[in-house]
């Protein structure tokens, strides 16, 4: 077929922000609507990690009209730059830390790019600027969030209140229950009139499992520590119905239903990799997961480095390597690398590996794709998302890397090489 026209393409793109933008809108319905027990739930249609991807290319179009295609129009780019920002809060709300991420490299590579192509000297002073702020900001952010989590008010065990409104002693327990959100877990608890009040609000067995497999009576605790309520009758008394089927469902903090964000993605690994510490069990964050995931896989490709296990036998080494190390993982939990990387390594070896990483960088500098900045920031956030996904192992991911690479390629200046 004949080469895209430039205007036939950036239709062909504003199609693609078009349907990123419906998915979007069926996000914020679930989101407002609190129709979700997990916050990746509010990505309707296809995976949050492949969502996130296209949500951040999303970005790069809209932000590539404004700035490098010049709009001349004032309402167009009004509207593309509402738009942005309303990507940007849906990735926040979704907790795709990969897609803030992606976008923070992005911001990175090309602050760095604009400020060696730039002759100005006040463009690199801005650039520069703008490249240093960035990085001090996410500093501090991380700092913050570190203290917000593990930062507890000074506690004085005998100046707390012995007894519930029904004269039943408290449990005071700032060691064996840890810390969550600068709080103190095992502060003003009472079982007995827990497990009471619990079974004659809820069908749940206090002493059994949520919906997610977990401990219903440690969801249960944590979710009145987020709410700022004591853990005993009242407590319980005090929890909405809706509320009740939260903590059924196996929300086990109310920030992550009301309050979802980076903040509760990061409060999720934190409190996952201190449980993880402790009982050295990875099932209760994706990020603790991966720890579990990344280790197998390069056990595997240690007896496999040359040639690979195969792509058939990819499932039955995993499942050897996970009995081998007499991993923890649920079964459902006992997936593949998630990294596309290992995985190319794990199946074709070395070699193969080599292969998958020319035939991925070596189209762009043969056709000169690079210098379009749209291809280079596609290509970006494929190669990144590959450090903790396997991209391309899905039908979505496939397709969606499958189609831009390919537009990209076929339309580049040099297409006839």
């Amino acid at each position: 077929m004949p080469t895209l026209s430039k205007k036939k393409l950036n239709v062909l793109l504003l199609f693609f922000v078009a349907a990123v933008l419906s998915g979007t809108i069926f996000s914020a319905i679930e989101l407002f609507g609190r129709k979700f027990i997990e916050i990746r739930d509010i990505s309707v249609f296809i995976s949050p990690v492949r969502f996130g991807l296209m949500i951040c290319f999303a970005i790069v179009i809209l932000l590539g009209f404004i700035f490098v295609d010049k709009l001349q129009k004032q309402l167009t780019k009004m509207l593309f730059a509402t738009l942005v920002l309303w990507f940007l809060f849906i990735l926040i709300k979704l907790e795709s830390g990969m897609g803030i991420l992606i976008l923070s490299i992005l911001t990175v590579v090309f602050s760095i790019r604009e400020l060696f192509k730039s002759g100005s000297i006040v463009l690199k002073i801005v650039f520069s600027s703008l490249l240093i702020s960035s990085l001090i900001a996410v500093w501090i952010f991380i700092n913050n969030e570190l203290d917000h989590f593990y930062t507890t008010p000074k506690i004085e065990i005998s100046q707390l209140e012995k007894t519930t409104t029904h004269g039943n002693a408290y449990l005071h327990d700032t060691i064996n229950y840890g810390i969550e959100d600068g709080k103190y877990i095992g502060l003003y608890l009472c079982e007995d009139e827990l497990k009471e009040a619990w079974e004659a609000r809820s069908s749940y067995d206090f002493d059994g499992l949520d919906e997610k497999r977990q401990a219903l009576r440690s969801t249960l605790i944590r979710f009145l520590t987020s709410r700022g309520l004591y853990k005993d009758k009242e407590g319980v008394r005090q929890l909405t119905n809706e509320e009740i089927g939260f903590i059924e469902g196996g929300i086990a903090n109310s920030n992550y239903i009301y309050k979802p964000g980076i903040r509760s993605r990061i409060s999720k690994i934190l409190f996952g990799y201190e449980v993880y510490q402790k009982t050295a069990d990875p099932n209760g964050n994706s990020l603790v997961q991966r720890i579990e995931y990344w280790t197998a896989s390069i056990n595997i490709i240690k007896e496999n480095f040359w040639w690979g296990a195969g792509t058939g036998n990819i499932p039955h080494e995993f499942e050897a390597q996970y009995n081998e190390m007499n991993s923890k993982l649920s079964q459902k939990n006992r997936m593949e690398s998630h990294n596309q990387y290992l995985l190319v390594m794990i199946s074709l070896g070395i070699l193969g590996f080599i292969w998958f990483i020319f035939a991925l960088i070596y189209p762009g500098i043969k056709t000169r794709a690079f210098s379009d900045y749209r291809y280079l920031a596609f290509l970006l956030i494929i190669l990144i998302s590959m450090l903790t996904e396997d991209t391309i192992e899905t039908q979505t991911g496939v397709t969606f890397f499958a189609f831009f690479n390919t537009i990209f390629l076929l339309n580049s200046k040099d297409k006839s090489k």
